[in-house]
């Protein structure tokens, strides 16, 4: 099984920065901030999970269709955490969104992730829909 690694390298009260790594590909990540894993509102907790390739019922519902993402699986006290695109933190409910560089997109002194859609087509194709153990890791 592919591991795949989250180097987290920045945080504060809007938001968590970092960097995916895996064999030959990488990209920037964006998350919500640390707020003790409360549900909606924060970052998982640092650690090694499995993430599969699986439809998402939210996703497939707003777009009327079958969406696939990676669903990160036993994350603590929590469900339905995927790694997906987005380009904003307000985006996000306790996910991570991948993306090819931080940016400040809307001028609100926060770092975006920009080519997200794009950067997810890449990784999954690069991982090729298979299973993998993500491991997070704070360093900062």
């Amino acid at each position: 099984m592919k591991k795949v690694k989250v180097v987290r390298t920045f945080g504060n009260e809007k938001q968590t920065l970092g960097v995916l790594t895996t064999d030959n590909f990488a990209c920037k990540t964006l998350e919500l901030p640390d707020k003790k894993n409360a549900s909606r509102v924060s970052c998982i907790p640092v650690g090694k999970y499995i993430c599969k390739y699986t439809k998402s019922p939210l996703f497939s519902k707003n777009a009327g269709k079958d969406v696939f993402t990676y669903a990160i699986l036993s994350v603590p006290n929590r469900a339905g955490i995927r790694i997906h695109s987005a380009n904003y933190a307000r985006q996000l409910l306790g996910c991570i969104a991948l993306g090819s560089e931080h940016k400040d997109l809307d001028m609100d002194m926060q770092l975006d992730v920009i080519h997200s859609g794009k950067t997810m087509k890449q990784f999954e194709d690069f991982m090729n829909r298979e299973d993998f153990e993500l491991e997070i890791v704070k360093g900062y």
